[in-house]
């Protein structure tokens, strides 16, 4: 009696070391890289978002495990990053019925969390461990802004460097964040901004610029968003809910602000070719240039291709022979879906692609 006690105990510690360890959309996620950066204007017509994946910010830290109204909060967001600007993208888009803003930053207010804040929580090196009141990761507090400015990023920081409460300022790291713009229609709020991705021997008196981590692809970080939501008013600002996209245990629900061993996993990806059907590697390249020319390099070495060019409902725009190289310019086409089909005399093709 007593070994098959030992069992079921066993059984049960399976199962529920299985349930913890469980993935969670959120948990892990890719940026793709962004080859022409978005125009930061609060709006997601630009090409490069079409590229990547939303990510819901719908896990209900505080209360935790509590159900909300999809009328009273729904988010989700993107990010990219590119090589050569070596900043993150983010797009966000937040549905709130009651958008509370008027927080004043002051390096003794920390009231900002009772407002209605978009928060990002990072750490560019991942290693995990206690980022209160220091660097080693950053926990940015995007206010709704006042009327003298359109946001602030506060986060609490000891300039001791003595992890002491009482010393303890807080920031204002806005520059971290090189452009930004809000927009809204109704209660659906997009947020757009850049992102400086720091290392963790910044200090707030330190030149952000020269801190810039190297965004390279293959890159390993710690990323979540989350979202602080006040259904009440500036005059008696509370936090009513806090809405993150990684799932956390309800020991976990309030210790990413401090640490970042919780944030989720992000890697940095190059962009890849995506939905193609290629044989014996006929398509060496397709890409647009900063001019909107599309570009279309085979592997064809002495005759021609067929090429086509159609529309998402399948009409044909653009019917021609090629050869190895081809640029064609896309400039009076519509933002949208375009499938291109190549035929050579052994081989073909087929690619979906986005403008």
């Amino acid at each position: 009696m007593l070994s098959k006690k030992i069992v079921l105990v066993l059984s049960l510690s399976l199962i529920v070391s299985s349930l913890v360890a469980m993935d969670h959309p959120g948990d892990s996620i890719v940026a793709l890289h962004a080859d022409i950066v978005p125009v930061i204007d609060g709006n997601d017509n630009d090409v490069c978002w079409s590229n990547a994946s939303w990510i819901d910010i719908n896990y209900m830290w505080m209360p935790f495990n509590a159900s909300i109204a999809s009328n009273d909060f729904t988010g989700r967001y993107k990010v990219m990053w590119n090589k050569n600007t070596n900043l993150l993208y983010f797009l966000a888009e937040i549905t709130d019925d009651k958008f509370v803003n008027g927080y004043v930053f002051s390096n003794k207010d920390g009231s900002y969390p009772n407002f209605d804040v978009l928060e990002v929580f990072i750490d560019e090196d991942r290693p995990g461990g206690n980022h209160a009141l220091n660097n080693t990761a950053f926990a940015y507090h995007l206010t709704g802004g006042n009327s003298t400015t359109d946001f602030d990023a506060v986060d609490i920081y000891d300039p001791t460097n003595s992890y002491n409460w009482s010393a303890g300022i807080y920031v204002n790291s806005k520059s971290h964040l090189p452009e930004f713009k809000r927009t809204n229609v109704g209660t659906k709020y997009v947020w757009e901004f850049s992102l400086k991705a720091l290392t963790s021997t910044y200090k707030p008196t330190d030149n952000s610029e020269l801190f810039k981590a190297a965004l390279l692809n293959g890159k390993k970080m710690g990323l979540t968003l989350a979202y602080c939501d006040n259904d009440n008013s500036a005059i008696n600002p509370k936090r009513d809910n806090f809405i993150a996209s990684k799932y956390e245990t309800q020991a976990n629900n309030d210790i990413s602000w401090q640490n970042s061993t919780t944030f989720a996993h992000l890697t940095l990806r190059e962009n890849a070719i995506n939905s193609i059907h290629n044989t014996n590697d006929f398509v060496s390249k397709i890409w647009f240039d900063a001019s909107n020319q599309l570009h279309i390099e085979t592997n064809e070495n002495s005759n021609s291709s067929v090429l086509k060019i159609r529309d998402i409902s399948g009409k044909v725009l653009i019917y021609k022979q090629i050869y190895k190289t081809e640029m064609l310019d896309f400039s009076s086409f519509k933002r949208g879906y375009y499938i291109i089909e190549l035929q050579g005399n052994n081989s073909r093709a087929t690619q979906k692609i986005i403008y």
